[in-house]
Order: C-alpha cells, then structure tokens, then sequence
C-alpha cells in the first residue's frame, strides 16, 4: 500500500468509524476549529489506533509522513500542534500502548539507531521497567508486559525552576515554620516497610519514563534497560559500591524525631543507610564544606505535624531506573496517616530530566516485633567479599588489577555502571557475531 493510498484508507476509515460515533465531529480529518476540545482528543485516540495500521504499510523509506501538520485553535483557545508522526513506516507518537512496533528493544540490531522510538510502550513490548528488570528472573524474555500509558504522572505537577524555590513557597505557607518540643512532637515510632510508589514508572510502560529523561539520559536508560532484560545486570552492592541518595531515601526504615533534627535509618543485606535532616534553622554547609555528600545534605522544618526537607550536595549516582548528578536537589514531605508514613519526593536535575520528576512515598508501620527483624549493621563484603580489584598475587602479596584486566575497576570512575555497560554491550555482540544464543533461545 502506498502513501496516498494509506492517506486515503486512513480519512475513509476516520470517517466511517471515528466520526460515526463521534457526531460533532467532521469526517474530513481529525480535528475540527469548531468541535469542542474534549471531541477532538476522543477522535484522535480513535486515529491512533487507525493509522498505526497505515504504519506497518508505509514503505520504509526514511521519509517523515506527518499527519496533522499544522496548528489550529479550538475553542479552548489553544494552538494545538501536531500528532501523527511516521519515520521509517513506525508511528512515533501518539503510539496506542496496546500495539506491536515492527522493531523493538528485543528485534533491534543496534539501539542506539532507534531514539525516535524510545518513547513508545510498544518499544519496550508495553512491559514497565520492573517487567524488564524481572524478566530474566521470571523467564519471560520478550514476551509482553502489563504496561500502561501515563497510569501514574511522573511529572512534578508545580511549576517552580528549582528545588530551592519551591522549598522556600513552601517554607512561606508554614508561616516560616512550626517550632516543636518534645511534648508536640508527632509520633513517628515503630519500624517501617514501604518507599516509592513509582520511581521506577510503577504501572506505567518503560517509554514513560523514558520521556521524562533528557536525550543523554534517555539513552542511557534504554541501553541499561535492554542491558538488564537480557540479563546482563550492574548493581552497586556487587562491587560493593554506596547504595546512594536515591536508596537511602527508599529504604529508610526508622524515622527518630527530635526538636532540631530528625534521622532517617534503614539497612538491607549489604549496606546501611542514614539521613541527618536539620529542622533547627542552621542551613546547609557552604564554601570549602559544600561538595557532593553519599546522601546529601539536608535540611527541614515541620508545618504543623508535616516534615518538609530540602536536600543539595548530593553525589550523583544510580537510582533506579535512572542516574543523576551532582547537580540533583530534591524536596520531600512526609506526615503520618494512622499506621502509615505517606510522602512525597521531587527530584530537580535539569541534567537528567525534561522536567522535575515526582513520586509518592507510602512506608506502613510494622507491628512484628520479632528479634530478627530488627535493622542489622552490615557490610557488603560480609555476603559479596572483598573487592575484586585487590587480590592476593603469585609471589603472596596483595595486588591490584591495572588498566586492561578484565576484572580491572577504576575506583574514580563516575559513572562505573555506564563502563561495565559499554563493555557488556561490546562482549555481549561478540558473543552473538560467534552463533552464542541470546536470551529465551
């Protein structure tokens, strides 16, 4: 089927099927000056599904086809841009989540040559980044995931250009602050079970996510996603490396209180956690003392029974599914709901993301008093040993590994996770180009 024959399949079929049930509408293209908004937007889902089967005809050529290319104002007054988008006979937005792309993370040769897609769901077989990251647990290599699109809202939905000024509107609606003692002070006691509802894209498809990244990042994230669905995995406790800000915020499991400050503690098998957050009015650490800090440095005050914190001076590191930078502030609320710790985190790193992210924190309190449950204070090389770059050489001396060896790890590597990556990728194509089999052959 040609171009202008899909042109003429696709307004025949908007025609018969959108407009049939969508009355206020015309048949002659998908949006009308004079139909109400919300009539255009149901049209235009109607579309999508529509010319996505235009999209597996339309010869690959490399040519753009645009559908809609142009701007209108509905009576909403606003100029609304435009939405089909073909490249390569692949719809690249507006893409229904529900359909199958003709090349994805799992079919493709090289993806780095497929950016236009990495929004798509159907890129990544609609699975969510913890589908991916699960996948070669669970054996499910390139089947299809439950993803959906836009289920939770990853974007911050306030409008402040940075952490720090919206730390300081929220600061001005507490009146500057409520001044606790130790008799008002909320009960925060107990041992806590929770963190991000969605730091990871929760319900949404991995292209959600991956349109909150800045195209750097973006692409960072698609090479660690197909990286990890073929089971080929970084993760910082292996090499016995700082779990880092992102975690210690997730994993926290105590919140202790106290007039002037307040910690926030936690521990799993190979590392430990804890947050000071000052809530007496002394500020964060400024001149030769402000430099990138594991967790940060924070600072907070309460609105009523409300703990609101600012957090700068944060190394950049991983943080699932992303990384950021040095450059990452974020702001947090916390307040306690009955049995459960509820927050929320906003993360500013113009670096990393198109606009500052959101999630939610839920953490229940857990009644089980069981001695074994108790936070314990671990080291990574009680279960992982020691480093792999030291080790004990031919003569009886202890060495270490130098540039070249495989097991070489440079200790001043920033982003150590995008090396062992690059590297990963390189092996791995070698191992295929020999006949080695990928994953779920």
């Amino acid at each position: 089927m040609g171009r202008n024959v899909c042109f003429r399949y696709l307004a025949d079929l908007l025609r018969r099927t959108c407009v049939a049930r969508f009355p206020g509408l015309s048949g002659h293209g998908t949006f009308q000056p004079d139909a109400p908004f919300h009539l255009n937007l149901v049209a235009n889902s109607c579309a999508r599904v529509l010319a996505m089967e235009c999209a597996a005809v339309v010869p690959a050529t490399g040519t753009a086809i645009i559908f809609g290319n142009y701007q209108h104002q509905g009576r909403d007054g606003v100029n609304h841009k435009p939405v089909f988008v073909f490249v390569t006979g692949v719809l690249l937005m507006g893409v229904s989540p529900g359909l199958a792309l003709a090349q994805d993370i799992f079919s493709t040769s090289d993806y780095q040559q497929d950016s236009a897609l990495w929004n798509s769901g159907g890129y990544y077989r609609n699975n969510t980044v913890l589908e991916l990251l699960d996948m070669q647990v669970e054996n499910r290599y390139g089947e299809t995931g439950a993803g959906a699109e836009d289920a939770l809202d990853l974007a911050s939905p306030h409008d402040y250009a940075n952490a720090w000024e919206h730390y300081q509107a929220l600061l001005a609606e507490a009146g500057g602050g409520t001044q606790h003692t130790f008799e008002t002070l909320p009960d925060w006691s107990g041992r806590f079970i929770g963190g991000f509802d969605r730091l990871d894209g929760g319900t949404n498809h991995a292209g959600t996510v991956a349109a909150m990244l800045t195209p750097e990042h973006r692409e960072y994230f698609v090479q660690e996603m197909k990286a990890t669905a073929e089971g080929r995995i970084w993760e910082s406790s292996a090499f016995c490396l700082p779990g880092g800000f992102i975690n210690a915020v997730d994993r926290a499991e105590e919140f202790v209180v106290r007039p002037g400050r307040v910690w926030m503690i936690g521990a799993d098998n190979t590392m430990n956690y804890i947050r000071w957050i000052y809530t007496d009015g002394s500020g964060h650490a400024s001149g030769d003392f402000a430099h990138p800090k594991w967790h940060g440095e924070s600072v907070g005050f309460w609105h009523e029974d409300v703990l609101v914190v600012h957090s700068n001076q944060i190394r950049g590191w991983k943080g699932l599914p992303f990384e950021f930078t040095d450059d990452l502030e974020t702001v947090e609320r916390y307040w306690l709901d009955g049995d459960t710790m509820r927050g929320e985190l906003f993360l500013y790193d113009p670096n990393v993301f198109v606009r500052p992210y959101f999630t939610q924190l839920v953490y229940e309190r857990d009644d089980d008093a069981r001695p074994e449950l108790r936070p314990l204070f671990n080291s990574c090389t009680d279960t992982n040993g020691p480093s792999s770059k030291v080790f004990l050489d031919e003569r009886g001396f202890l060495n270490e590994r130098l540039p070249g060896d495989a097991l070489y790890w440079e200790a001043t590597d920033p982003r150590p996770w995008g090396t062992f990556f690059d590297e990963s990728d390189r092996r791995y194509l070698e191992h295929l180009d020999a006949g080695g089999t990928p994953p779920g052959e």
